[in-house]
């Protein structure tokens, strides 16, 4: 965790560094970044740096926290209001896609957690499956999606989200054509539907 500013100038200050972690990882990836490096780019004091972290590792923790939280709100804002569980995933699937495809550097610097702090790697997938199974057994309480074992259901969904992001945005930059998109929705229609 990080030190919270307390002042306008302190989280101003927070957020260049953060910034420049983005950017510096993203082009040149966490081990030929260095501390120095990203104060350099944030245009600040050096120590600033320590003021708010203990170590790159820390800054690298809270990059993987900043974008679960960015993420999870992404999808909450853009699927509220959407009653029926099943449209929720096929909204929900487009709109993390959509995410992912805006935040390219924040997926490169979550490959880079894989490897150099995958505890925080886990601790994001845990917390997806989380806040997402509470959803899914709710609809199928309400008889609204197959009843499976709703922790395996949000891992089979955020599985699926993933590797088709990495696919069609990350490996190829090719993105989802409208048919693969519909094609999509099929698959998620049927394997949701309650039998």
């Amino acid at each position: 965790m990080y030190r919270e500013p307390k002042t306008e100038k302190g989280k101003e200050t927070l957020n260049k560094i953060i910034n420049a972690a983005v950017d510096l990882i993203y082009e040149k990836g966490f081990l030929n970044t260095s501390i120095s490096d990203i104060t350099s780019r944030a245009g600040v004091a050096y120590g600033l740096f320590y003021f708010y972290f203990k170590s790159k590792y820390d800054i690298l923790d809270e990059l993987i926290r900043k974008f679960n939280r960015e993420m999870r709100y992404y999808l909450k804002v853009n699927t509220m209001g959407i009653q029926d569980r099943i449209e929720i995933e096929k909204v929900g699937m487009r709109k993390f896609l959509e995410w992912m495809d805006n935040n390219k550097k924040y997926y490169k610097i979550f490959i880079e957690a894989q490897v150099h702090r995958p505890e925080m790697y886990v601790w994001h997938f845990m917390k997806l499956s989380e806040r997402y199974r509470i959803g899914l057994q709710d609809a199928m309480n309400k008889g609204q999606i197959v009843r499976v074992d709703p922790e395996l259901l949000s891992y089979v969904l955020i599985g699926i989200g993933e590797i088709i992001g990495k696919r069609y945005l990350l490996w190829t930059n090719q993105g989802l054509n409208k048919k693969l998109l519909n094609d999509l929705d099929m698959l998620i229609e049927n394997l949701l539907r309650p039998k």
